[in-house]
């Protein structure tokens, strides 16, 4: 008789556990990586380039940021001789840590997003000799992105499905970036990724 009470309170205790379970769709964290190229002015400007991790926590957005940039001068051998000579004016290398926020819309997100930065900004004198410095920096971003809308099978080139349907998508998008240090500079550029780019 104790044996059949305790079976049928397990039984009862553990019936709504299993059907909520079955209720709850399983869904992926937010989380992808992007890179872009872009240009950007003032004095650490020129062609830039970088990469970034991200990681969305409700609407609260983290970010690991690598940035480089390089002015380039080009100039030519002479007149009679139109071989071009490329020569670096400056380089900045810069890493850094945001906190953001980023809101979803079906097939497309919007981020802003600030945070501390480390520098090193190399500069080609008019001498040869190269100055640098290092210092401290408050960069700053914001991005707008476009991935697909709902799980589809991962396509070859784009013609081809191959196993389930997944999350896992590529995106593009535009980004505006920049930092606000001793030498400030501010800086637009296109961006592609892949990762989750939000919860299917």
């Amino acid at each position: 008789m104790i044996n059949r009470t305790l079976s049928f309170m397990v039984a009862i205790t553990c019936f709504p556990l299993c059907a909520a379970s079955q209720l709850v769709k399983e869904t992926n964290p937010i989380a992808f990586g992007d890179i872009f190229v872009g240009h950007a002015w003032a004095k650490p400007g020129g062609l830039a380039a970088g990469a970034s991790l991200n990681y969305q926590i409700k609407r609260s957005l983290l970010t690991l940021r690598y940035n480089e940039t390089i002015r380039l001068h080009v100039d030519f051998l002479s007149v009679f001789i139109p071989i071009p000579v490329i020569e670096q004016r400056s380089h900045l290398k810069e890493a850094a840590c945001l906190y953001g926020w980023r809101f979803i819309s079906d097939g497309n997100a919007y981020s802003f997003s600030l945070g501390p930065s480390y520098n090193v900004f190399t500069e080609r004198l008019t001498d040869g000799n190269n100055r640098t410095a290092n210092y401290g920096g408050l960069c700053f971003e914001a991005n707008i992105k476009w991935f697909k809308k709902e799980k589809r099978r991962f396509r070859i080139y784009g013609l081809f499905p191959v196993g389930n349907e997944t999350g896992f998508s590529g995106s593009i998008g535009f980004k505006l970036f920049g930092n606000i240090s001793k030498y400030s500079y501010a800086g637009v550029g296109l961006t592609f990724g892949s990762g989750f780019h939000k919860q299917y």
